[in-house]
């Protein structure tokens, strides 16, 4: 629904689990195909440290005319896919920022994705805000597959590339 209609369902989407179980792979493939079904739509991913080093630069030259520019930039999208939220932490600037941004790109129904390695309500930021806010939609807590799930995985990719892969063969992998 998310990639179909940006903004209407699960406003916003807040991904969290571990490193290395597909989040920002996820993320791509939501944009892609939010792409794919809206080709005029503006979808921006970023990583938390690239808005961050944004939100720095437009500080560092002191000018309104920066912070107009970095403003367009994150507010003037459809979708707004920020990675690694958790790496704003401490950085009060940035998540300033980020919450005016947020709460323009929500006002104006255009759809936040944001992936993290802990649940909203673990991340110690500036403003408890923030916690009401990224829980509003759908959180999604990403967990590695348990040993079906993965066998049925290689299954299905065995059998999609016409790859005759033993049974032992998969029992090892998804092992």
């Amino acid at each position: 629904l998310v990639s179909e209609s940006p903004g209407k369902y699960y406003n916003p989407l807040y991904l969290y689990g571990g490193s290395g179980l597909g989040k920002t792979h996820l993320m791509h493939s939501i944009g892609n195909n939010i792409l794919n079904f809206n080709p005029d739509m503006k979808v921006l991913y970023v990583t938390s440290e690239i808005f961050t080093n944004d939100v720095i630069e437009s500080i560092r030259s002191g000018n309104a005319a920066s912070m107009t520019k970095l403003r367009n930039k994150y507010r003037n999208v459809d979708v707004l896919m920020i990675d690694d939220i958790q790496f704003i932490i401490g950085k009060e600037s940035t998540q300033l920022e980020f919450f005016h941004t947020f709460n323009d790109l929500y006002n104006d129904d255009k759809h936040i994705i944001i992936s993290s390695d802990k649940p909203p309500h673990e991340l110690e930021i500036l403003d408890k805000r923030f916690t009401s806010r990224f829980g509003c939609g759908l959180t999604v807590d990403i967990q590695p597959p348990d040993y079906e799930t993965r066998m049925a995985i290689l299954r299905s990719y065995a059998e999609n590339s016409y790859s005759n892969m033993d049974d032992v063969i998969i029992d090892y992998i998804a092992s």
